[in-house]
């Protein structure tokens, strides 16, 4: 049988940069913009290529084609979490300003200002930054809610894995979790605001309802784990359960079989795509509801 193929979900913006909402921009790469007052601000710099210095290309020069047009500089870089495919730039963008870097105090990118606690921003639109630990091992992943726009930046913690349970984008049946209890958490956090747009950090764009469904979809897809491992009837070893709940949950959200132990084998280096990505939020669960009896 052929290798599986997967593609994300299209943003439903079309390329380029789009002004989403007023006062709001999304750059042709990773980087959202925001417009305050007297400034403007960048969500995520991201990875995709910038061109040299003398002749920007991309995100970078989206951006700098809106600091013409508004006739405002860039005065801050907000960080959803410190991933590199979402920081890889943060130097070429913090140098078009200059520009301060606010992201979570246990950010590793020693940025200028650091939040612990949701806060209301003094940057234009009603933003405030709102703790969401769940995507980053670090614990360091901030939500950005725009409220007079109607529109949250959730970096990468919404991550439904596709429209609907029974059909997935990614070989994978959930999202990348060490801490099941305060990723649901922080989506019940998102899900509580009342948003209008979901912008995830991959350039994926939701309304209205299709952004509830994906926040109420990556919530399902934990919780599936969770009761997966609880309900668990085989071996007291995750050796054995890690896989098989993997493999039940896969099919589960109509993952084809070659896909699933491609995801399961091995890469030269020794480790698969699921004990990198999948195992660790199986792991949380089983060690959260079952150990106990795993000893």
């Amino acid at each position: 049988m052929n290798p599986v193929s997967f593609g994300g979900p299209e943003s439903g913006i079309g390329a380029g940069c789009v002004r989403l909402a007023e006062g709001v921009w999304i750059t042709s790469g990773r980087a959202a913009v925001l417009e305050g007052k007297d400034h403007l601000a960048v969500i995520d710099p991201g990875d995709e290529p910038c061109g040299r210095k003398e002749k920007p290309e991309g995100p970078l020069a989206d951006v700098l084609r809106l600091i013409c047009e508004t006739g405002k500089p860039l005065r801050w870089v907000l960080l959803t979490h410190a991933h590199p495919d979402h920081v890889a730039n943060l130097p070429r963008f913090r140098d078009a300003g200059p520009a301060r870097v606010l992201a979570h105090a246990a950010s590793t990118e020693r940025p200028d200002v650091t939040v612990s606690e949701r806060v209301s921003l003094d940057l234009g639109g009603g933003l405030e930054a709102i703790p969401t630990p769940g995507h980053s091992a670090r614990g360091d992943d901030l939500t950005f809610w725009a409220a007079a726009s109607g529109v949250v930046f959730t970096g990468d913690l919404v991550q439904p894995k596709g429209e609907e349970w029974g059909r997935t984008f990614y070989p994978s049946p959930y999202a990348y979790f060490t801490d099941g209890d305060l990723y649901c958490s922080s989506l019940e956090r998102i899900a509580a605001l009342p948003f209008t747009a979901l912008v995830t950090g991959h350039r994926e764009i939701r309304r209205g309802e299709a952004g509830r469904r994906w926040v109420e979809l990556t919530l399902l897809s934990l919780r599936r784990v969770a009761e997966a491992v609880s309900a668990w009837n085989g071996p007291e070893d995750l050796r054995v359960a890690g896989p098989a709940i993997y493999r039940s949950l896969a099919r589960e959200r109509g993952i084809p079989d070659d896909a699933i132990e491609a995801r399961l084998a091995s890469f030269p280096a020794g480790r698969s795509a699921f004990e990198n990505y999948d195992l660790p939020g199986i792991a949380y669960y089983w060690t959260r509801l079952r150990g106990a009896r795993s000893g």
